[in-house]
């Protein structure tokens, strides 16, 4: 991975980052007349909604400053998937967001980052992996915490759910991101 592949990835993954931390906490703390959340649901996403706050902070921090490499100007979606998928998150009532959190954000987000820490070298990218490593921890607790408290397994109704779901997880017709980089499945 070069270090504008490098600078593409983690100026993604602050963006994502950033949206998670936003939605979650909406999610959190906003209340829906006559579709509340479970207060266990809510903290849950209250806690990682904190953590997706230090991730964007450690996603920014790894981009390159050099003007030549414009590192802030990177902070955008990856891919429409996924400005698609977090659009549909915040434009959901609570439980299709959460659906789509626990049954699409989080299983890509996981492995991507596993992807990434496979394409990155260990000397020149020393901190993009340790950052994937953390936030890859992060969001296994957070599934694990998320299965106790949440029937991960329902399946949302909603056609545009589905039809999200089929272009996330659509792995033939695109090169995968991070960017330029195929994703082996």
């Amino acid at each position: 991975m070069d270090i504008e592949q490098s600078a593409d990835a983690c100026g993604g993954l602050t963006w994502i980052s950033e949206r998670l931390f936003e939605l979650e906490g909406r999610l959190a703390t906003e209340l829906v007349e006559g579709e509340a959340l479970d207060p266990s649901m809510r903290a849950l996403l209250a806690r990682s909604s904190r953590r997706h706050g230090q991730h964007a902070q450690w996603w920014r921090n790894t981009l390159p400053d050099s003007p030549a490499l414009a590192g802030p100007g990177r902070i955008r979606p990856p891919t429409q998937a996924w400005e698609r998928l977090l659009d549909y998150m915040e434009c959901s009532v609570p439980a299709d967001a959460v659906t789509a959190l626990y049954e699409l954000a989080v299983p890509e987000l996981t492995s991507v980052l596993e992807h990434l820490k496979h394409q990155c070298s260990p000397i020149s990218d020393g901190a993009v992996v340790r950052i994937a490593r953390m936030v890859a921890a992060d969001l296994d607790d957070e599934w694990t915490v998320a299965r106790s408290v949440w029937p991960v397994s329902r399946v949302s109704s909603d056609l545009d759910l589905e039809e999200l779901s089929f272009e996330v997880f659509d792995y033939c017709t695109e090169k995968r991101w991070p960017p330029l980089v195929p994703h082996p499945r």
